[in-house]
């Protein structure tokens, strides 16, 4: 009886940790720079600005599909720069949205579905997918 418990237990922490890595929208700790990385490489952009300070890192999806939406603020000269070295953003023409600028980024030579991201003043959100 006592070796039917542990094995439950150790099976429910097994569901558990799949869950996090898989389905919950929380990115552990040791995720953040992949996933970092993995947003700036779907949207062909360049590294995050030096002091950019990262207010959030989510995720979505499943085992087939991926999806991180990252929250940063920086300066607006800052960002600019980064705009101005990343791939993403050539020729690339934004959609204004009250205060917004929207870009829409869809890498042709990626196998990622791209994304948008979105500027209000100082602060970005990145939104990129993978299917």
């Amino acid at each position: 009886m006592k070796v039917t418990k542990i094995i439950a237990v150790f099976f429910l922490l097994g569901m558990f940790c799949l869950y996090l890595n898989y389905f919950s929208s929380f990115v552990m700790p040791w995720q953040k720079e992949d996933a970092i990385k993995c947003v700036l490489s779907w949207g062909q952009l360049e590294n995050l600005p030096e002091k950019a300070e990262i207010i959030s890192i989510e995720k979505r999806g499943s085992i087939f599909t991926r999806q991180f939406i990252i929250e940063f603020e920086s300066s607006e000269s800052e960002i600019k720069k980064w705009m101005q070295q990343s791939k993403g953003f050539e020729n690339n023409i934004p959609e204004i949205r009250k205060n917004t600028k929207v870009y829409e980024i869809h890498p042709k030579s990626l196998q990622s579905y791209g994304g948008r991201v979105e500027i209000t003043g100082s602060k970005v959100l990145i939104n990129m997918s993978w299917s």
